[in-house]
């Protein structure tokens, strides 16, 4: 229950800002996810972790290190569980694989990630779902816990979409306004 207390707390925008202080104002993750909890009104002081030791692990990049620090201190304020924290562990793959293999009890992972890498979902499925978060997200829910004797949390309300970035110039120079105009311009070979 106190790892869903996260559930729909965090926006795009909310998940921006906390990468910006850590990345530009070179605030701690630890530091950026005590104060997000505090001004949520979610910060509860640790009870003591006695009950055992939760190991948290995450992929290597800063929005991850934030959200263990988030879950961490959820954890030891509302339960009587300690925390251990993995960090950097790599890619999906590698957390994924520590996930399965009993290195570490839990880390967050982002359902088109999961959708796409781990659960390779077909493309008979994919097509019809992938536009549809809430579909996906069952449809994650589901298959890990079939799959996998997983359980898949509650969204925690930020997207983590992916954008490309590329020269105006050379963009408006190949006629490119879109990712399918880019598929395109690579299919037929006018990119490289």
């Amino acid at each position: 229950a106190a790892i869903n207390l996260l559930s729909g707390k965090i926006n795009d925008s909310v998940m921006t800002e906390l990468n910006y202080k850590v990345d530009y104002l070179q605030q701690s993750p630890e530091k950026v996810a005590t104060e997000f909890l505090r001004t949520s009104g979610l910060l509860s002081p640790a009870k003591g972790g006695n009950k055992g030791i939760i190991r948290i692990g995450s992929k290597i990049f800063t929005e991850q290190y934030i959200l263990v620090e988030i879950y961490k201190s959820l954890i030891k304020g509302y339960t009587e569980l300690d925390v251990k924290t993995v960090t950097g562990l790599g890619g999906t793959s590698i957390c994924f694989d520590a996930l399965i293999n009993d290195r570490i009890d839990m880390y967050p992972e982002y359902s088109g990630t999961a959708f796409l890498v781990i659960l390779k979902a077909p493309g008979s499925i994919s097509d019809k779902i992938f536009t549809n978060r809430a579909a996906v997200f069952n449809y994650c829910k589901d298959e890990f816990n079939k799959q996998y004797q997983l359980s898949y949390l509650a969204p925690i309300g930020f997207n983590n979409a992916y954008a490309l970035m590329m020269k105006r110039e050379r963009a408006e120079e190949m006629g490119i306004e879109n990712i399918s105009g880019l598929t395109e311009s690579v299919n037929d070979g006018r990119l490289r």
